[in-house]
């Protein structure tokens, strides 16, 4: 500690007397507006140099913040961590759930804004029915009829240039929606019919939430002084959503398992953080993922080729039919690399630490920006190039690498075959094998992109949520030709990581003998 750079030391924006930082993000200016985070982390990184650290210092009401934009520096940090991870406070989270509502929540505090002994206890009662891998593929027969309807629900609302209209992403948010409530209330919402208000209430009020909590959580905390506008929108927002669930719950589904071992409470206040966090997210995933596989011909067409071959005819599919899809799950975990649905996760550490050569305070919020390490070359070679082969290093070591090599130049030809364009597969293929044999000498490191994040607290649905994702694309691209006609996407932190633009994908069946 002593050999260590002193915590003052550490680059980022200065404070002013009395205002701090927080006057940045109330002002809004660049690069400091909340729906464009991932200008203010990139802004951070130049700051923090070859020293890869930087920090937001003198946020009312909020400790510090550290940025180390370092892989190794974030596994250190990970596994120091003891058996109950801290996250920062969530101020406004906290104010409604043992403040403003506690009779509606008392003791127990959920899974979301919350640390310490209460989270772990909470934890401890749901974990063992959401984390164990059974318990996700047993959910696979109910999320697949979901997918089934989604897809006609897309059929039906494709325009007369088979483009999906403005609002594909709300439709995304009410497929999430109708999924979450298949497996964690084991009963379907009615989300995907053409006229559910209270599936539009539901999405909105969740949408009221997250839209608030930036301003809420890094402007000046005005809120807590007099009812600010984002406060009300905040409050009425969580509200309606409470309101809109309670009358959805029932006896079925995972938190009805939760339910008959802890109570009716822990099963409720469980369903309502499952729903609110569980839509947004894989929703963008979703979008994401469908648009860079838009984008990318060589890689849609590779994914075709395996669905092809592995998905069954004339049954619904099941958890052993997506263990045969290993380029599927390859395609999503590109797409969060390149575009998690969350900017960073974080810490608020529980003793003084030596972070990135510099000495970091008890207390101190550690913001690990995944977002950036994923798009960085020194983790991932041509780190915007769409390249899901990146992730399948495991397939190379069992079939060997030289052998890999050839099935990726077949695959090539193959592709070169439908698309009948001589020049532009081979440019594609010869640049995603280039890309491919770089990744493979550095190999990837472990902590670069963590979408779901790391350790206890990590996404606790992560597999439920995998699981939704692999069967909606796996359908959608088994069945289409999905092109994208408009100029690239621009994205905005709501706080998840959301495209700005209408998701206007154009669609033509396939003919499922090529």
């Amino acid at each position: 500690m002593t050999s260590a750079r002193c915590f003052a030391t550490i680059p980022g924006p200065r404070p002013l007397p009395l205002l701090g930082n927080s006057w940045r993000f109330a002002i809004g200016q660049k690069p400091w507006r909340t729906r464009n985070l991932d200008i203010t982390l990139w802004n951070l990184r130049a700051l923090a140099g070859a020293g890869g650290a930087a920090k937001v210092a003198k946020l009312f009401g909020h400790p510090d913040l550290v940025f180390p934009f370092c892989a190794e520096e974030t596994a250190k940090i990970y596994r120091r961590e003891d058996a109950m991870p801290y996250r920062a406070v969530a101020p406004c989270l906290r104010h409604y759930k043992q403040e403003l509502r506690k009779d509606f929540f008392g003791n127990e505090p959920g899974l979301i804004g919350v640390h310490g002994m209460p989270w772990s206890k909470f934890r401890s009662k749901v974990s063992k029915a959401l984390v164990a891998p059974e318990a996700a593929r047993a959910a696979v027969p109910s999320l697949d009829g979901v997918a089934i309807d989604f897809l006609d629900r897309m059929e039906n609302i494709v325009d007369e240039n088979r483009e999906m209209p403005n609002d594909f992403l709300m439709e995304l948010y009410k497929w999430a929606l109708e999924s979450v409530g298949a497996w964690a209330l084991g009963t379907r919402l009615g989300c995907l019919k053409e006229h559910d208000a209270d599936a539009k209430e539901i999405i909105k009020s969740i949408h009221g939430f997250f839209h608030s909590v930036p301003e809420l959580e890094l402007s000046a905390p005005l809120w807590r002084l007099y009812s600010t506008p984002a406060y009300k929108n905040y409050i009425n927002a969580l509200d309606s959503f409470r309101s809109l669930c309670l009358k959805r719950l029932t006896d079925k589904g995972v938190c009805a398992e939760i339910a008959k071992k802890s109570g009716e409470k822990v099963a409720t206040i469980l369903a309502l953080d499952l729903l609110l966090v569980g839509v947004d997210t894989t929703a963008a995933a979703a979008a994401s993922t469908m648009y860079l596989l838009a984008k990318n011909s060589r890689a849609q067409q590779k994914l075709q080729k395996e669905l092809d071959e592995n998905l069954p005819v004339g049954r619904s599919l099941n958890s052993k039919d997506l263990d045969k899809l290993p380029y599927l799950r390859a395609c999503i975990k590109e797409a969060l690399r390149i575009k998690p649905v969350i900017l960073g996760n974080g810490r608020s550490i529980q003793s003084d630490a030596i972070i990135s050569g510099y000495q970091v305070p008890k207390g101190s919020h550690v913001v690990f920006p995944h977002y950036i390490m994923s798009n960085e070359e020194r983790y991932f070679p041509s780190p915007h190039e769409y390249v899901p082969e990146r992730w399948m290093r495991d397939n190379s070591n069992v079939i060997g690498e030289e052998e890999f090599a050839k099935q990726f130049a077949k695959d090539c030809d193959h592709t070169m075959q439908i698309r009948g364009k001589p020049n532009g597969p081979i440019c594609e293929h010869a640049k995603a094998l280039s890309v491919w044999s770089k990744q493979k000498e550095i190999g990837i490191h472990p902590f670069a992109s963590l979408p779901f994040g790391f350790g206890r607290r990590m996404c606790i649905g992560k597999r439920f949520a995998e699981a939704e994702l692999q069967l909606l694309l796996a359908k959608v691209f088994y069945k289409y030709n999905v092109t994208w006609r408009h100029g690239e996407l621009t994205y905005s932190v709501t706080p998840t990581y959301v495209p700005n633009e209408p998701l206007k994908f154009t669609l033509h069946s396939r003919k499922q003998t090529d």
